[in-house]
């Protein structure tokens, strides 16, 4: 086996099936974050294989990725579903953003280079012409900020306990930004404008409160979209 698993040939074909299966993850996990698989969904491993064109096995392995990732959920015989969002979760992944994305605002303005610091003001100007019209781009575009800020801070540690949350952080986005109005991700918008600003001067104290303030006031919108989520349920 060891012999084998050496020649170019099986090499090759190992990496060829790793990036089929990279992309299988990536196309589902889209998928769910653009709510064309909505929460509570049952996914059929068949039907996934018909509608992706790849192997169950790459289908099964993708799911069990995104189980680890907090976007699907095992629910035993009945199969995985798509996990639907409570208030108490979401209250976890904002506290727990407040506190790293804030040391992340201060140790960018210490730590970013120039053409970290330029990458995230170039892509915080996207996001202001856009005008957060569009809100999956919105989406998008504010996961590639704070991506940014978490790369420009140099903490390894942090950046890899994010990672971990990164799938949950962008699934509560995309449900929360679906719901508000272009006025209201405009205001977002400009509310980051205050990070941007401090981390331009290297004032990470400045950076860190302004952080914090973004992430209160999401919370404070997630927190109403899921208690009106819940009141129609039980109506």
């Amino acid at each position: 086996m060891i012999g084998s698993a050496s020649r170019p040939g099986s090499v090759l074909r190992v990496q060829e099936n790793q990036t089929l299966r990279e992309k299988t993850l990536h196309v589902l996990r889209e998928a769910i974050l653009s709510e064309h698989f909505r929460p509570g969904q049952r996914l059929v491993e068949r039907d996934l294989c018909e509608q992706t064109g790849v192997s169950r096995s790459s289908v099964r392995e993708a799911l069990r990725h995104l189980e680890s990732e907090g976007l699907v959920e095992s629910r035993g015989t009945r199969g995985m579903f798509v996990t639907s969002l409570t208030a108490a979760a979401a209250i976890e992944i904002y506290e727990v953003r407040a506190a790293l994305e804030a040391e992340a605002a201060r140790h960018f303005a210490e730590r970013a280079t120039a053409g970290e610091l330029n990458d995230l003001e170039k892509t915080y100007a996207a996001m202001l012409k856009a005008g957060g019209k569009d809100a999956e781009t919105y989406r998008k575009a504010t996961d590639r900020f704070f991506d940014l800020l978490f790369a420009g801070a140099h903490n390894r540690t942090a950046d890899v306990i994010m990672r971990s949350l990164r799938a949950r952080i962008s699934f509560l986005r995309a449900t929360t930004t679906r719901l508000s109005p272009p006025l209201r991700r405009k205001a977002s918008i400009e509310q980051m404008r205050e990070i941007v600003d401090a981390l331009h001067v290297r004032d990470g104290e400045r950076a860190a409160a302004a952080c914090r303030r973004f992430v209160a006031r999401s919370a404070a919108f997630a927190a109403q979209c899921l208690a009106e989520a819940a009141d129609q349920e039980v109506a």
